[in-house]
Formats: C-alpha cells, structure tokens, sequence
C-alpha cells in the first residue's frame, strides 16, 4: 500500500469536509437570529429555539427586553394545533368523520370573532355562551361543508366543535385549561374560552408539545397533514386566509402545511399565532422550531386584507424560515 497516497488522500477528504456546510449548525442558525440586515431584524424582540427529540438544542433571546423560554405568552391561533392534538387524543387515535371539516375549516359554521364578542371575553363567559352570541346552535350537521368544500379561517369551526362533539360546553377558561392540560404535556392557561386563539403558554411548554407530535407521543403526530385543504388563492378558490396569497400552502387537521420546495427546511407544519408566536415541526418530524413573541402594537390596524408579510405572524414566519434555513445548511442567512 502506498502510504504517501493515503495521507494525501486523508488530507484531502479533510480540506473537503471542512469547505462542506456542516449540517444541523446551531451557530449559524443563533447568527442569523441576531443579524439586523434580515427578516428577523423586523421581529425583534423575541425567544427562539430549535431542537429535535431529545429536546432544545439551540436557543436564544434576541433584543432589548426579549422573553425568554419561560416567559408566558398569549399565543393566539397556535392555541389550534393544541385543540387538533388534544380531539385525536379524546378520540383514541384516528378522527372522526364528523370532526374533520370543523378542524379543517371547510364547515360552514357562521362567522364568529371571539375578539369583538363581549360575551366572548367576558369572566365566567362559557364556549356555548361565546357560541350564542352568533347563533351558533348546532347540531353539527347543520354546518355541512359546502359542495366542494371551501376552507375559511375562523374560530367558529373549532367553538362548535368544542361544544357540540366534545361536549365542553360548560367550560369557562380554567375548566378548559384543565381538560385540555389532562390530554396533552404542557401547562398552560386560556385568556378567554376561544378554542382557536385564547391559550397562553410559553416556548419551553410548547416544545414539550411539539416533541410529543415528533415521537408519537401525541396521536396527531401520525396523522400531520393528512385530510389537508387547498387554504390560500395560490391554490385554488378559498374564503379568508391569512397565509401568504402567493404560496399555495394547505391546512390539515388544526394546523398549516407549509409549501414544500424541496430543501429539508422547507415545508413542514405549523401554527402562527396573530402576535409572532410561531411553532414549527419539519416534514421529516425530525426537528422542531418555536419563534415566541407577543406583539400586540403590530396588529393594530390590522384588517383582513393586510399583506402577511407585513403582520406579526407573517413576520415571524420569514424570521422562523430563516434561522432553519441556517441550521440545516450551516449559512448564515442574511
């Protein structure tokens, strides 16, 4: 054997390995989370981090007063995937025929937002009180999906879910925060009885959360993205959808799937609240990231019509999309 062929050849494989992008780079990803020359500039301050199973491997606090990952949150519309998760649980594992149009928002449930309702927020307010307020009655087959369906997001499709097949009715903001905490591994509080957008929770519960859909933990976990819908006008003719018009994204069962490019970072599941807090699993179920912020002056005159880009929620996604990119690839993205 040639002995000066092989130390070359070693010594080439390492200078090749070196110049490689290392994958899974949790510094690159903390690099671009903390440049003032990209999309996460915008979102400052906020907490962020990335993990797989086993739990967090990188994180970070990022500008003046950022939280942390026990700060706790209103976390809006990520409140969602928590309902998804917890219905699958109640049901045993696969959903029902009857759950699926209501936790992909192709019932034609009327119109309710919990936000302008005062019988919505008020303090002993019950998910049926909130209901009435928009004579949402049931039965559930009164709300049918339209033929062919048409997603529009909403909180009234998962209220009457709640009230009419879950039979929670009853519940005002601790009874639900403690049915909905004996299904799933997190602590967590609800601000008012809106299923789809009242919890508060932190990132560190919330990745206790998302780690439980990767393992299998939780039962949604085999069933992300399945019974998905076309839920944005790149795709096809919806209702309201806050997504980026331009991206054909899709919604599963209380939850988005992300438009898939191909590159590991890309596509995947997720659920972005109204504020910037925006949780995150890739498609491969093999890492997770958690963009937590409550940005509450950036919705102020907010309308439907706002471009996501320009909304908290749509910020944090391109901030979140960002920092994966970077930890996949090993570049820092600015």
């Amino acid at each position: 054997m040639n002995n000066g062929r092989v130390g070359l050849g070693l010594v080439l494989c390492a200078a090749v390995s070196l110049a490689q992008p290392s994958a899974r780079d949790p510094e690159a990803a903390r690099l671009t989370a903390r440049s003032t020359r990209n999309a996460c500039a915008d979102v400052r301050p906020f907490y962020w981090e990335m993990g797989d199973a086993g739990g967090k491997v990188v994180g970070d606090s990022v500008g003046l007063l950022a939280p942390g990952a026990g700060s706790v949150m209103n976390i809006a519309s990520a409140s969602k995937w928590l309902y998804g998760a917890y219905v699958l649980e109640v049901r045993g594992g696969a959903p029902r025929l009857v759950d699926v149009p209501f936790l992909n928002f192709t019932s034609t449930t009327p119109l309710l937002e919990p936000a302008d309702e005062s019988d919505c927020k008020a303090l002993l307010t019950t998910v049926h009180g909130c209901n009435l307020t928009r004579n949402i009655t049931g039965p559930l087959v009164d709300y049918a999906p339209a033929s062919p369906p048409r997603f529009v997001y909403q909180p009234g499709h998962l209220e009457a879910h709640a009230d009419y097949a879950m039979n929670l009715g009853a519940s005002g903001t601790l009874a639900l925060a403690s049915e909905v905490e004996s299904r799933l591994p997190l602590d967590l509080s609800y601000g008012n009885v809106n299923l789809a957008g009242g919890a508060k929770t932190s990132a560190t519960e919330y990745a206790r959360f998302l780690r439980a859909l990767m393992t299998g933990g939780l039962k949604l976990g085999a069933f992300l993205g399945t019974a998905s819908v076309c839920a944005s006008p790149a795709c096809g003719d919806v209702g309201y959808s806050p997504w980026f018009s331009n991206e054909p994204a899709r919604y599963s069962l209380a939850h988005w799937v992300e438009p898939d490019q191909g590159p590991a970072h890309s596509g995947g599941f997720s659920s972005a609240g109204l504020f910037g807090f925006y949780p995150w699993v890739s498609k491969d179920k093999s890492t997770y990231l958690i963009v937590a912020r409550e940005d509450m002056l950036g919705v102020v005159g907010q309308t439907p019509t706002t471009p996501a880009e320009q909304t908290p929620s749509g910020k944090s996604i391109l901030c979140g999309r960002l920092i994966r990119a970077a930890y996949f690839t090993g570049q820092v993205q600015d």
